[in-house]
């Protein structure tokens, strides 16, 4: 979509998403339950066909008249958190990271948390996605679909006096991808020679599949500048289908079921929620789509009895399907920070920002390299014996580990070291049987010594980027961790009582363990995760080019099933269990 078209279809679709209403008799066929990065990606794709029916069922405003989900300048983002487009959610204190209680972003708001964060759009490794099908047993779910399904997504355009590939990327999806050239000297001729200085290198393009490198990293943003996501991108200039419905302010509180099951899987008739007025209502529907984020959608599973008896029956919810990895295998990447003043003088204001990734080999030295093997080997609770022997893979085949995120800040040079690949894994999980009180979750940050091991080493190899001759110039004093912490221990307590998120939760409805390879849930017919929840482990990237990514494979996938497929795959289940 044109910028310049933009108010024009945006009043249009308020006026749509403000004076719709919904017959509790109309039948639909494919109920969506989150407006967010995916949920609108895969609802846009199916109203395609004139013969679906797509609802959307946003619990967020549609957020058209907020001024910082548009603008991408550090004020507009720092204003999102703790606003009402946010859900405010509020951790578990995390007892090995000085327990304190990390407060996690997430969008209640159409577009999701692709209104609300910021904005990157980095495209995974060719390893982290070759996994999902060779470690994971996805079958069809690799570097080949994906990428190519993230490339659905894109509308990449180059930028004057940047390298790109255009090979790889998408230049026709609705996500206007782009950068901006960078203002001033700090990162050309300070921070890029001092990488490169201290072992690492400069990217052309991370897109490709190994994102080793530094370089400019591209963002979900129009040419002028401002925020493309969801909500504007891909429902916008489609908000005049008569078979695409967006309802905002519609909190689903459960998934209903049909009266008999057979013994064989649940069927799903359709969902019940609550509207802006508090009316309960229920919407009927041949599939339901869950895309309700890491935690959301299992949340809905177990409002609905899909999850561990354990958790379900001392809450009253009769179990639907026996499925305890619910709400497991949450995990999150954990961040550190650098922080020097510039000189007086010097200023790296803009949007533009670089990411730099570095694997094992390049951020270690052989006797670290060593260690970390070591702590490598022992598996924290949580995490499958599966994803455990994926990880150990990665890490010996020197994927990369870490990303050092250089923010433009305008009075400092601030460096974000990210662990890519963590091993600790926690858990959402509800703790009533009101859907509007928040579920508990334990991030369990530093569960797993080789995640707080990791992080340390690249907090102290900040250091060396920014006390490189090239960037001397251009830095005045330290600020965090401080001139005063100089040995291993003291650069652990830092990452420790200072640690930081990434606000990527991802994995509580994982692919083979909670959904097949088809993104249906298992044990049922006819409902589907199509979300952040089902990526196995961590990426090495910002997942929101990849959720949108899968968006898109949903679509093709569900497109490519007939309606038919779900009685069929419930007569199947009714002859395995009783034949």
């Amino acid at each position: 979509m044109a910028p310049s078209s933009f108010h024009h279809t945006l009043f249009t679709a308020s006026i749509l998403l403000l004076s719709s209403c919904l017959s509790a008799a109309e039948k639909i066929t494919y109920v969506v339950v989150g407006g967010g990065t995916a949920g609108l990606a895969v609802a846009t794709r199916l109203s395609e066909n004139a013969d679906n029916t797509v609802i959307v069922l946003e619990a967020g405003s549609d957020g058209f008249d907020n001024t910082n989900i548009k603008n991408l300048t550090g004020p507009s983002i720092q204003a999102l958190p703790g606003s009402s487009v946010d859900y405010n959610y509020h951790s578990e204190p995390l007892k090995f990271a000085a327990n304190q209680v990390a407060n996690m972003t997430r969008g209640k708001v159409l577009g999701g948390s692709s209104a609300v964060n910021g904005a990157l759009f980095t495209h995974p490794s060719k390893s982290d996605l070759d996994a999902w099908e060779s470690d994971f047993g996805a079958a069809g779910w690799n570097w080949t679909t994906l990428s190519a399904a993230i490339d659905s997504a894109e509308h990449f355009s180059t930028t004057a006096r940047l390298a790109s590939t255009e090979s790889f990327h998408g230049s026709n999806g609705p996500i206007f991808v782009t950068q901006r050239t960078p203002t001033g000297d700090v990162w050309t001729k300070g921070v890029i020679p001092a990488v490169v200085a201290t072992g690492g290198k400069e990217s052309t393009d991370q897109s490709g599949g190994d994102p080793t490198g530094i370089w400019y990293s591209p963002k979900a943003m129009f040419p002028n500048s401002t925020r493309s996501y969801s909500a504007n991108s891909y429902y916008l200039p489609n908000a005049g289908r008569s078979n695409l419905q967006v309802h905002v302010n519609s909190t689903v509180s459960r998934i209903v079921w049909g009266q008999s099951q057979n013994g064989g899987a649940a069927v799903a008739t359709g969902v019940e929620y609550f509207d802006a007025d508090g009316k309960n209502t229920t919407v009927n529907g041949d599939r339901v789509i869950l895309s309700g984020g890491a935690f959301g959608t299992p949340q809905i599973l177990e409002l609905s009895g899909i999850g561990n008896p354990d958790i379900l029956k001392p809450l009253g919810i009769s179990t639907v399907v026996n499925l305890p990895a619910v709400g497991e295998n949450l995990s999150e990447q954990p961040t550190s920070r650098y922080i020097a003043a510039l000189a007086p003088n010097i200023s790296n204001a803009g949007v533009q920002l670089t990411l730099n990734f570095e694997s094992p080999r390049n951020l270690l030295n052989s006797t670290e390299w060593d260690k970390a093997h070591e702590l490598i080997q022992t598996a924290p609770p949580g995490l499958s014996d599966t994803a455990h022997k994926a990880l150990i893979k990665l890490f010996e085949s020197d994927a990369p580990i870490i990303e050092f995120m250089g923010f433009p800040n305008p009075a400092n040079l601030v460096f974000l070291p990210i662990l890519l690949h963590p091993m600790s894994r926690g858990s959402s999980h509800i703790v009533s049987t009101d859907v509007k009180q928040a579920p508990k979750f334990d991030l369990a940050l530093f569960q797993s010594p080789f995640d707080l091991y990791i992080l340390t080493k690249a907090t102290a190899r900040a250091r060396r980027f920014a006390t490189q001759d090239s960037v001397k110039p251009f830095v005045a004093a330290e600020i965090a961790p401080g001139a005063n912490v100089t040995s291993d221990e003291q650069f652990e307590t830092f990452v420790k009582n200072s640690v930081g998120l990434s606000y990527h939760p991802l994995g509580t409805a994982a692919l083979g363990s909670v959904v097949n390879k088809d993104l249906r849930v298992n044990g049922t017919a006819n409902v589907f995760v199509v979300d952040g929840s089902i990526i196995p482990m961590q990426p090495a990237a910002h997942p929101s080019a990849l959720i949108y990514g899968i968006g898109e494979h949903a679509a093709t996938l569900l497109k490519a099933a007939p309606l038919s497929d779900d009685q069929n795959q419930h007569v199947r289940r009714f002859f395995e269990i009783h034949v």
